[in-house]
């Protein structure tokens, strides 16, 4: 089948269903693609910052009142500890709650949001083919996408990327170097001993990366992630056995939990520098847009789908400016943060890997917070 499009986007994660309800709300012709059915899974931890609640108030006007009345938000909490090891580097108590959602209705709930504007979706199919002098996209299916631009939004392993790679327009070598990995699973709160309530962070598992354990109503988000160069995947999976021995689980029971392991590979740092090809953009974790020390995507991923469809927007029906204007604008707002925290990442991981360096440092990084 042939479908005709003002904007074709891949991927219908929260950068591509950002992008795609902006895009219909103006009256644009905007066709999803996404290999998924919905509702689906996604490894994340699932932290939701202040600075991407204040991105949803003002792009769907959802406020942190409206996301736990509609039950998007799972759950919040006031509390954190870093920890090095099996050693506390510091516990404390914020008056701002960090907040914490489920993927599965995350980012159902965005999809929503661009289909009841307008756009329309197929499901199920993936993108096989990409020419990026025609905007044409062909799908698994055979269906074949003809449309005026077309945004990559389709993660880490992103086709329009590798498009990309093809023709030179980015060096694979450099988004390798920066790539992450990451494990994750779910734990009942009931396994564990210590408060279930608390977003616990440890570091000394690994050189670049750090282990994770986030609280969700009725369960509990344990993961480990890092620079991928520094490890293989049968290191990886060795540690993260070792991080969940270490939360006092038994044997039998890490086990059991090893077998249902998820791995995906993360942008960790490897942003790319000229995202934008002719017509073609890629945003989120496509364009390497994710925080290189915390791992934070979900901010960026949306935050780049607003700068993009501004461009767009602005240079519809002149696209020549589009490569221009686009790395100008994420050179405005977003690169210099991605930048600066690159660059002092070998830092942070030395300092908090560290006991003694982590205790003096948190000390006064949390001077002003309530310990408990």
């Amino acid at each position: 089948m042939n479908y005709e499009a003002d904007i074709a986007i891949i991927g219908a994660g929260p950068a591509g269903s950002t992008a795609a309800y902006l895009l219909s709300k103006v009256g644009l012709k905007v066709i999803l693609i996404d290999k998924c059915f919905f509702p689906r899974d996604k490894l994340c931890g699932g932290l939701v910052s202040a600075k991407a609640l204040r991105l949803l108030e003002k792009i769907f006007d959802e406020t942190e009142e409206s996301l736990n009345q509609k039950q998007i938000i799972n759950f919040s909490s006031n509390k954190f500890e870093f920890v090095c090891k099996k050693k506390s580097l510091a516990k404390c108590y914020t008056k701002v709650p960090t907040h914490f959602v489920e993927r599965t209705v995350y980012d159902k709930f965005l999809l929503d949001k661009a289909l009841d504007s307008g756009t329309k979706i197929i499901y199920g199919e993936e993108v096989k083919k990409v020419d990026l002098d025609s905007n044409i996209l062909i799908t698994s299916q055979g269906n074949k996408i003809n449309s005026k631009y077309i945004i990559g939004a389709d993660g880490a392993n992103s086709i329009l990327r590798k498009e990309f790679e093809g023709i030179g327009s980015i060096d694979k070598e450099s988004w390798l170097k920066n790539l992450g990995f990451a494990f994750e699973t779910y734990i009942a709160k009931d396994k564990l001993s210590f408060e279930t309530d608390t977003m616990y962070l440890y570091f000394g598992y690994m050189k670049t990366g750090y282990a994770w354990v986030f609280p969700n109503k009725d369960k509990l988000v344990v993961g480990i992630g890092g620079l991928l160069k520094e490890l293989n995947n049968k290191d990886f999976k060795t540690i993260f056995n070792s991080f969940l021995i270490s939360l006092g689980l038994d044997k039998k029971t890490v086990d059991d939990y090893i077998k249902d392991i998820r791995g995906h590979p993360i942008p960790f740092g490897n942003f790319i520098e000229n995202p934008v090809y002719k017509n073609t953009i890629l945003i989120g974790d496509a364009a390497g847009l994710v925080n290189p020390v915390t791992g934070e995507g979900i901010y960026y991923a949306q935050r780049s789908a607003e700068i993009a469809v501004d461009v767009i927007l602005k240079n519809y029906n002149n696209p020549g400016n589009l490569v221009e204007d686009y790395t100008k604008n994420l050179n405005l707002h977003l690169m210099p943060e991605l930048l600066k925290t690159r660059k002092r990442r070998n830092m942070y991981f030395r300092i908090f890997n560290n006991y003694y360096l982590g205790k003096i440092v948190t000390f006064f990084m949390f001077r002003k917070v309530k310990y408990v």
